[in-house]
């Protein structure tokens, strides 16, 4: 499942990532939000769904998932309940869900992304939805406050955005330091912890021949062009897209002088010869195979890669027979500062039609769906235990028996997750102890709000910055373009971003 996220990283929701929206809280057995006066809970209603998420197998018709699932809705009370569900993704999806919305003829419940949401708000074509969250108990205690202020405008909230299981091991960060074990073993090296030390590191990785072939065939530090290398940023405690608070005031990272200070190491490095100089054309699946074939030694990604089933270390393996990954924290800076961006609060936001007929069915609807037991959220997420899931309670350990396409044919599964949750019981326990270092790692976003001025002047974030990134690190410029980088910044719109960005933080911090 691909889901439209609010910012980059809105950073890599990983697709390694399993999300399933099901909760073991006792309290959401109960709590259905209770019918408006005079509307009749029985009345059947067909709620048509449109959701971004890439299913070709999913049937039309709702396959045997929708027959379960609509008896055990109204064995839970949400009686008169169907549903119709309609799946694109990607770019098709907002282009046809632009049209349905200049016909006047939006689904009654869809995905959406922040620019679209804030349009639809202003042309009056979304619900508020606050009267009916206070009444959805299992909603609310797994979506984060800062995800509720994401897509809240004028003082309601227009969006439901994704959440998380309450295990540390399901918070939404799962990005570390991965490198190759192997690499340290062969050169006598122990795991880097500052700056200096991931130095040391990346200089062997580089020119003492790591993989012992005989050749000078690698590199330290390996890249994508849609990240940066966001760990040395947090050794100096920003990130460029990040807010912070500076004397009562909120600047983004762009513009604090950490920014030229993490800008002057890279540069170094890169000199250097350490980091892999295709870092800024390479893209995620470049990337994977320059781990795979040994080229780099060192990236940022996700705790996933570690393991064994993973395509990343099967791969691995298969290519170098004892090769193999560790999994650490981002380097220590000159004054203690360590962390990588923490990821967004919610991978995903979904809105409901202005013209929805009774909301508040729809509603108990979305709010059962998260709750624990075969007759609640395992059902229409996981399938039929026994078909398609084993759940062991002791070791609250949940296993696939049938890989998704299956669950998708019948039914099941993403395509009627109409809120996505992180659920990761999957996981062995080498992997969630790894998730859980990855949730000490993430560092806080003082604003997770998108301002109009964002959306007014996406150069600065698409255009200006990359150019001035790559171009610093590579030595085409140098450190001193940062000052002219912030010059520009103010004069190209971010004097507009900054000021909305602190209205947006004062109004949310009232």
């Amino acid at each position: 499942m691909m889901r439209k996220i609010l910012k980059k990283g809105v950073a890599s929701a990983f697709t390694a990532s399993l999300v399933l929206a099901v909760l073991g809280c006792s309290q959401q057995q109960t709590g259905q939000p209770a019918a408006a006066a005079g509307e009749k809970d029985d009345t059947p209603v067909t709620y048509s769904f449109f959701m971004n998420v890439a299913a070709p197998e999913y049937p039309q018709d709702g396959g045997e998932a929708r027959k379960l699932i609509t008896e055990a809705a109204a064995k839970a009370g949400i009686k008169g309940f169907d549903y119709k569900v309609s799946l694109n993704s990607g770019k098709d999806f907002f282009t046809k869900l632009n049209i349905e919305a200049a016909s006047g003829e939006l689904p009654d419940y869809f995905d959406v992304d922040i620019p679209t949401l804030t349009k639809f708000v202003d042309e009056g074509l979304v619900l508020p939805l606050d009267d009916f969250i206070k009444k959805s108990p299992s909603i609310t205690s797994l979506v984060p406050k800062e995800a509720w202020d994401a897509v809240t405008f004028n003082g309601k909230i227009y969006g439901i955005p994704s959440g998380s299981r309450p295990e540390p091991f399901n918070q939404p960060s799962s990005t570390g330091v991965l490198y190759r074990a192997d690499w340290l073993k062969n050169l006598g090296l122990k795991v880097p912890t500052t700056l200096e030390e991931y130095h040391q590191v990346l200089t062997a990785f580089t020119k003492n021949d790591p993989d012992k072939n005989g050749k000078n065939d690698t590199y330290g530090l390996g890249g994508k062009k849609d990240s940066i290398f966001e760990g040395v940023f947090g050794a100096f405690g920003v990130f460029p897209e990040f807010w912070y608070e500076r004397d009562g005031q909120l600047k983004q990272g762009y513009v604090l002088p950490e920014t030229k200070q993490a800008l002057a190491v890279l540069q170094q490095w890169y000199k250097e010869g350490l980091i892999d100089p295709e870092f800024a054309v390479a893209d995620a699946q470049q990337l994977d195979s320059k781990v795979i074939n040994g080229k780099v030694g060192v990236y940022e990604g996700p705790a996933f890669a570690i393991f064994e089933k993973n395509k990343i270390t099967k791969s691995l393996k298969e290519v170098t027979p004892g090769g193999s990954l560790g999994f650490t924290a981002p380097p220590t800076g000159p004054k203690g500062e360590s962390g990588l961006p923490e990821t967004p609060p919610a991978s995903s936001i979904s809105a409901i039609s202005a013209k929805v007929k009774q909301p508040n069915k729809l509603f108990a609807y979305l709010n059962w769906s998260l709750t624990d037991g075969d007759n609640g959220g395992y059902l229409l997420r996981e399938g039929v235990e026994g078909k398609h899931y084993t759940f062991d309670k002791e070791k609250n350990d949940l296993q696939d028996l049938v890989g998704a396409s299956e669950k998708y044919k019948d039914g099941f599964s993403n395509p009627i997750k109409f809120i996505a949750v992180t659920d990761r019981r999957w996981a062995p326990d080498y992997v969630r102890k790894a998730l859980e270092d990855s949730a000490k790692f993430a560092r806080p976003n003082a604003l997770w709000k998108t301002v109009q001025a964002e959306l007014d002047y996406p150069d600065l974030k698409d255009k200006l910055w990359p150019e001035y990134y790559t171009k610093i690190v590579t030595g085409v410029w140098s450190v001193d373009k940062w000052d002219e980088f912030v010059k520009k910044y103010y004069e190209q719109g971010g004097k507009e971003i900054e000021e909305q960005g602190n209205e947006a933080w004062k109004s949310l911090n009232k």
